[in-house]
């Protein structure tokens, strides 16, 4: 891999195929709405902004097919040295010493011709950035590369037999079943963000909605009377789980852990194959997350907060390590390679009199809730007031998730917000903590306490609201070094 090599021809269709996503909007307001929106005479100029936008696809295939000629990589003096450029060219060196891990990913484009997408991960990358990335390669020239690089980093011999004897250990951590899939797929509650998307799709084409029309159905619709309109929530509301169900099971298929030496590699995915490298060092925390709807039959899923990184998995920048397990069954899971991390702590729960802390906090959102939509629609708006005994019932599932420990070099927090999550915390990776009491909090010998990890570009927060003052102080304590804390604030 001494010489430039170029990216594979596909990269020019793929790219254009990524870019033609950003046009969808515009391509559908030219083609379908230009005509009426536009009014020009003569045959060629009423067709002069599909005209021009055929120009600009043209124009963005030819720049693809430049930016590819210009394009290449090579390994060279224990760096990746990549180039690029028409008129200006730009040199990129990536030091071995600098790459963390590298990402590889097979699309429905990549996966026929046996080509891989890399992004070169480094300790400073984040966000949804790389290093670099190479957009499509040879799977085989992957895997050299990867090998290169961990020769390199490990010093192994030059003798290229001696070095292909020496294979290192890989033990699958977990692998995915079918019925495990199954009740992922269908517990997901990915629902709202179907629909989510599916309203910020429609809300494009705002100007183009005849809200009249539609406001005079809907009254039409109404007088069908509740129980048809709510066979219409209902279809929709199926389908867009149904959509939901597709979704993960796209995403999470052959969802495979594998570790070898002191990386984790995480491979899943159907239509995209994907696969993440997670060094053991760069792991700052640990979250076992329990859902509503998966937690009263004892599944969980665990996530890891990683230094660095473009994992986007979820929402924050967390990466998932086991999308749905028995929550009794992470110790025997874990235990084995996560040797740093305790996951059977017994957590000291919050008094008793925080309980209505939590709960006074959920009722004054209810009764604003209630207030706004009784004076906007009443009376319907009264039925708001179902929201009382819903709130009640969230914050007292908070007051019983609310619960910490200490063990020699780790904390574990466990609170909840709609999920229960339970963070595990070594003490040297703890970047902040924070312990705050109010007025009212004062009066009931109640203090709250976060803390918080490195995770991604920004920080991963646990935070338990109403603990015994004594608990916080306690906690503060352990992480300050102080003997003798006595006082918050």
């Amino acid at each position: 891999m001494f010489e430039p090599k170029r990216l594979h021809p596909v990269t020019v269709l793929y790219d254009f195929v990524l870019s033609l996503k950003e046009l969808i909007i515009p391509f559908i307001f030219l083609f379908i709405f230009g005509k009426n929106q536009i009014e020009l005479d003569g045959p060629f100029l009423s067709m002069l902004p599909q005209l021009l936008f055929l120009l600009f696809v043209f124009f963005l295939i030819g720049s693809m097919i430049v930016k590819w000629l210009r394009f290449t990589y090579r390994v060279e003096d224990n760096e990746l040295r990549i180039e690029q450029g028409l008129f200006v060219k730009k040199k990129r060196y990536i030091p071995f010493d600098r790459i963390q891990s590298l990402d590889l990913s097979e699309s429905i484009i990549h996966r026929p011709l046996g080509l891989v997408k890399v992004k070169v991960e480094t300790a400073g990358s984040g966000g949804n950035k790389a290093e670099a990335e190479l957009t499509a390669i040879k799977k085989e020239d992957a895997t050299a590369l990867q090998k290169i690089i961990a020769d390199a980093k490990n010093k192994m011999p030059d003798d290229v037999e001696e070095a292909a004897e020496i294979r290192p250990q890989e033990d699958i951590i977990y692998k995915i079943t079918a019925r495990q899939l199954l009740f992922l797929a269908s517990t997901s509650g990915r629902a709202g963000v179907v629909i989510s998307a599916f309203l910020a799709f429609i809300f494009q084409f705002e100007d183009f909605i005849p809200y009249e029309k539609l406001f005079s159905e809907m009254q039409q619709l109404i007088k069908f009377g509740v129980v048809f309109i709510s066979a219409i929530v209902f279809i929709a509301l199926f389908i867009a789980w149904l959509l939901s169900v597709v979704i993960a099971f796209l995403k999470y298929n052959d969802f495979t852990v594998r570790k070898v030496k002191d990386e984790l590699i995480i491979t899943r995915g159907l239509l995209e194959k994907r696969t993440t490298t997670v060094p053991l060092h760069r792991i700052q925390a640990l979250t076992i997350t329990e859902s509503p709807i998966r937690q009263p039959f004892g599944f969980a899923s665990v996530s890891l907060e990683s230094a660095g990184g473009s994992s986007t998995d979820l929402e924050n920048s967390s990466m998932v390590l086991l999308p749905v397990v028995k929550r009794d069954e992470i110790p025997g899971i874990l235990g084995e390679y996560l040797t740093d991390y305790e996951f059977e702590a017994d957590l000291k729960a919050a008094p008793g009199r925080a309980m209505r802390r939590y709960m006074f906090v959920k009722s004054i959102i209810a009764l604003i809730i209630t207030g706004v939509l009784t004076g906007f629609f009443w009376p319907y708006g009264l039925f708001g007031a179902i929201l009382f005994p819903i709130a009640f019932l969230w914050g007292y599932a908070q007051y019983k998730s609310a619960g910490w420990n200490i063990s020699d070099s780790q904390l574990t927090m466990r609170y909840r917000t709609i999920e229960q999550h339970t963070m595990i915390m070594r003490k040297n990776r703890i970047q902040s903590m924070q312990a705050s009491v109010s007025w009212f909090q004062k009066r009931a010998d109640l203090a709250a306490v976060s803390a918080s990890v490195k995770s991604g570009e920004g920080s991963r927060e646990a935070e338990i609201p109403h603990l015994d003052q004594r608990d916080v102080l306690e906690i503060y304590g352990w992480y300050s070094h102080r003997e003798r804390t006595t006082e918050i604030g």
